[in-house]
């Protein structure tokens, strides 16, 4: 079956053909590294990696880019407030200066890849930071200004969106509808049209005893706007037009509408042929967010589950579904996936084909639009089955995972001590006899040594308690 995903700016599922025959290029909107990104960030680099994953089996070459914000991304998309880096400065008590700027992004970036080997997700063959990309800022927005696309205010540099006549496509905005332009962003009379945006902010004054913090620029000293960064580093490492862009649905309406905007009137072609946009997970109903203080980070599941039970979880659904985390999912999905490693470790190490019935099911799932449920669905049939060899289940379960990442082959393999082995059987004896007190007294003594007992029609299998795999 062909690889089919869903273009949000056709608005319909398609086939899809790479524009170079040998690589597929993508590129996927990084963190803003001012705090550690919560599981809602982390949400749109599983989908990410599940997407990288399926091209990669289908046996097209990849190169991927995911993007570090550590400059110009500002609070709102009105352009205004305090940039978010320079929020951190402040929280930070750090100095007004862009080396301390960096030391920070680089603090939250390595907190970022350290969430992603956590995760099981492949890092990307290029994570550049927008501050090492100002050069190709300038060159973008310079380009915008001699094709008439650009104007300066007394705070910037900002983008003409009325004059492209396609802008807000891949939104479906109404370029005429004021309603949509106030609930957008705050009026600001010094622009052509309310939803005309920042290519270049001019640095605020320095105060007292301060450096004025920003970059050198034919405009004077300043930051890129939020947006011009993604064009230019994608454009640097990618090449324009490119296979595929991702991100989360809150990108659709100003983000991505405004890079498809500047890159395109800048470049005279397309930015990119496919954008695919992830869900949100919510926490109540609601999209988590810092500013909602319904935030939950990495570090808070695996304080009651693995992380890979957090990614089970989300393979659940739909990646352009929205999902509502709670932390009895998460313990649900852990139970599972624990279900799954024991069986797992019980199947022969032999070698052996895997199943082309399953093969075909599962890849006709997986490459349409990435439709994860059904093929977890699949998964759990498949360790169900007892029709199958073991030893093809296992080769059949270790395919499925290219794709998963859930860590099956990394499993460790289970050596249980003989004393282990003698309380197990002692314990059959006494369950035997009716003396469950004593069966009792005997599993405490078999999980004092870190293991524990699963009962079955066919005897017992006995795990450590914590079973998990092999570090990424």
């Amino acid at each position: 079956m062909a690889l089919v995903f869903y273009n949000t700016l056709t608005k319909k599922k398609e086939v899809f053909t790479s524009i170079d025959s040998s690589s597929v290029h993508m590129y996927h909107c990084g963190p803003t590294v001012y705090n550690y990104a919560h599981i809602g960030n982390l949400r749109a680099y599983i989908f990410a990696d599940t997407l990288r994953r399926t091209v990669e089996q289908s046996g097209q070459h990849v190169k991927q880019v995911i993007n570090i914000t550590d400059i110009g991304h500002l609070t709102s998309d009105a352009d205004d407030g305090d940039d978010k880096m320079v929020k951190a400065l402040k929280r930070e008590g750090k100095p007004m200066t862009l080396a301390a700027m960096r030391e920070i992004a680089n603090f939250y970036r390595d907190a970022f890849v350290a969430d992603l080997r956590s995760l099981r997700i492949l890092l990307p063959h290029e994570m550049p930071f927008a501050s090492d990309n100002i050069t190709e800022d300038i060159e973008l927005i310079e380009r915008l200004q001699k094709k008439g696309f650009a104007y300066a205010t007394s705070d910037g540099i900002y983008f003409d969106t009325k004059k492209m006549k396609t802008y807000g496509q891949l939104a479906g905005l109404d370029t005429e509808d004021s309603k949509q332009l106030e609930s957008r962003i705050g009026e600001k009379i010094e622009k052509h049209s309310q939803r005309d945006f920042a290519l270049w902010k001019f640095a605020s004054a320095a105060k007292d005893g301060e450096e004025q913090i920003g970059y050198t620029s034919p405009w004077g000293i300043g930051f890129p706007g939020w947006h011009i960064e993604c064009s230019a580093m994608a454009r640097r490492y990618l090449g324009q037009p490119f296979d595929i862009h991702t991100g989360g649905i809150d990108h659709i309406p100003v983000h991505h509408t405004n890079e498809i905007a500047q890159s395109e009137c800048a470049y005279g072609e397309p930015l990119a042929h496919v954008w695919m946009h992830g869900g949100f997970v919510n926490v109540d109903g609601e999209k988590i967010s810092k500013s909602l203080s319904n935030d939950v980070y990495l570090a808070d599941v695996i304080k009651i589950a693995r992380a890979e039970s957090y990614r089970l979880w989300l393979l659940m659904a739909h990646y352009r579904s929205p999902i509502n985390f709670t932390y009895d999912a998460l313990r649900a999905a852990d139970t599972a996936l624990t279900t799954l490693y024991e069986a797992f470790i019980a199947l022969p190490k032999e070698e052996a084909p895997a199943d082309e019935v399953y093969i075909k099911s599962f890849t006709d799932c997986i490459h349409d639009d990435l439709d994860t449920p059904k093929a977890i669905a699949l998964l759990f049939a498949l360790f169900k089955d007892e029709q199958l060899f073991p030893s093809v289940k296992r080769a059949t379960i270790l395919y499925f995972d290219h794709i998963f990442s859930l860590g099956f082959g990394m499993l460790p393999d289970v050596v249980v001590p003989e004393n282990v082995v003698s309380l197990a059987n002692e314990r059959t004896i006494a369950r035997a006899n009716k003396d469950f007190r004593k069966a009792d007294d005997l599993r405490s003594l078999i999980e004092a040594e870190g293991f524990t007992v699963r009962d079955s029609k066919d005897g017992f299998q006995i795990v450590p308690i914590k079973l998990s795999p092999k570090p990424f």
